[in-house]
């Protein structure tokens, strides 16, 4: 049964693809999927060995000559879900439905980041009718978890100097430049013992979470930080063994919720004192960014056959308590630009050890370094190992821009507004596509969403057409 109205191009596009699953590291489907309908349209393509996909069209009569123009964005998603919720995102389709003029999948992330992108790119390859220069679609994996798919694009495939980045969006508003960053994995060994200690679970949540560029300066509640703060004040007078901790989804997710499997030689009762003053405390600092912030105690029925020893225990615990986190530095140039951050998105116990996974993000390289390096100085204390990947290159503002002149004309002539520029703290793929072809010149659009890596995410479907008659638009004048 259809959703949305398969009569409108891009409406059909997304459902279609919603039914397909395509989060970071699982887009091969979706990748495919392009390819059967680069096939069916007879448009050349390239498919590389990541699953990026990329497809030409010739301009239509009249534009055959003119520049070519990149139309570009990444089709894996986050996949974020409720705790209630079974939904398999490696297998089942995201059940959308439509709540007052939004578009919203039950339970878990809709993908609108950057779904709207693929349905409009799918949308103006299929059709006869849109005016438009040549184009080179540009599908990308892996944006999500480290911009992997668009770092392994050549050159020499994208023949342009012009680009239209889908993976913003705001209606009037435009991108004018991102952030670099990278990611920090610390892993601290544990010592595994035999228990001998009841079994309790510590689980936080209520916390909004949220995109760790967007959201960062909003300071709200990390829960990886305060679970482990609480289980640091406990620590202080009671020793621990860990047994197991899941802690966030994403790296580029601020974690809503985190649960601690731990033992302990106290009463529940004496425990819950404990984390109740520390509650008290947090949801005093986090009146107004997270209000909703608890925390739940349950001793297990089943206790923990084995636990990690309280001397590595008690090293872990400090460790996360330590380690630096959330809005470091802001723009003293661009009024509300976050410059330097870093987001503990993910806690596990992996083999043996407790994994701390980290995105760090900055334009500035030296700012970048420094976090790592304080990062490592301290894991070094504590005896944990520190593993940096996925760097990447910011985009810097140009005053300069015919693109984004061009895009102020059409956002007044269609929208009847003035264009609105923003420089993001978000890591995105024009900065790799910017440091490929240096001489790009890059304009960004997209429609109105909001929740972006969160269960919460929704795309206004209103919006969503609104900004199809943009790019149209966009496209004829180019």
């Amino acid at each position: 049964m259809n959703v949305l109205d398969h009569n409108q191009p891009i409406l059909k596009y997304f459902e279609e693809i919603s039914r397909i699953p395509h989060g970071s590291y699982h887009e091969q489907q979706l990748s495919d999927y392009l390819v059967q309908f680069a096939l069916k349209h007879q448009l050349e393509y390239k498919q590389d060995d990541m699953g990026n996909v990329i497809m030409y069209k010739q301009g239509t009569q009249g534009y055959e000559d003119h520049p070519s123009v990149m139309l570009q964005g990444h089709i894996d998603m986050v996949c974020e879900k409720n705790n209630d919720c079974e939904h398999d995102f490696d297998r089942d389709p995201l059940q959308l439905y439509v709540e007052d003029g939004w578009l919203k999948a039950k339970g878990t992330t809709l993908g609108a980041d950057d779904g709207y992108a693929v349905s409009y790119m799918l949308a103006v390859l299929e059709s006869q009718t849109i005016v438009h220069p040549p184009l080179v679609c540009v599908f990308t994996v892996q944006e999500e978890v480290g911009l992997f798919g668009a770092s392994h694009l050549k050159a020499e495939d994208l023949p342009v100097k012009r680009m239209i980045g889908m993976d913003t969006g705001g209606e009037v508003v435009t991108c004018v430049s991102s952030s670099g960053g990278r990611r920090t994995i610390v892993t601290k060994p544990l010592n595994k013992v035999v228990n001998t200690n009841n079994t309790f679970e510590l689980a936080v949540g209520g916390l909004l979470g949220g995109h760790s560029g967007g959201n960062i300066n909003k300071e709200r509640g990390n829960a990886n930080k305060l679970a482990f703060r609480m289980l640091q004040n406990l620590n202080e007078q009671f020793p621990i063994g860990l047994v197991d901790v899941i802690g966030g989804l994403k790296e580029n997710a601020i974690p809503r919720e985190c649960v601690i499997t731990f033992t302990c030689d106290t009463s529940i009762k004496m425990m819950d004192k404990i984390f109740k003053e520390t509650e008290k405390q947090i949801k005093t600092e986090l009146e107004f960014s997270d209000p909703e912030f608890h925390f739940t105690l349950k001793q297990l029925s089943k206790t923990a056959e084995y636990c990690y020893d309280e001397k590595s225990s008690k090293e872990a615990i400090a460790l996360v308590y330590l380690l630096p986190n959330g809005f470091k530095a802001k723009s003293m140039v661009i009024e509300g630009l976050t410059t330097v951050s870093l987001n503990l998105g993910v806690l596990a116990i992996e083999e043996d050890a407790l994994k701390c996974y980290f995105s760090i993000r900055s334009p500035i390289k030296s700012a970048k370094e420094e976090l790592s390096h304080e990062i490592e100085v301290l894991s070094t204390i504590l005896g944990a190992q520190v593993e940096n990947m996925a760097d990447y290159p910011g985009w810097n503002y140009e005053e300069k821009s015919e693109m984004r002149a061009i895009f102020k004309e059409v956002v007044k002539e269609e929208l009847n507004a003035e264009m609105v520029t923003l420089a993001s703290h978000g890591g995105l793929e024009t900065g790799i596509l910017k440091g490929l072809i240096p001489e790009l010149d890059i304009v960004t659009m997209g429609p109105h969403c909001e929740g972006a890596h969160t269960p919460d995410e929704k795309m206004n479907i209103a919006s969503f057409e609104k900004m199809f008659e943009v790019l149209k638009a966009l496209l004829k004048k180019l």
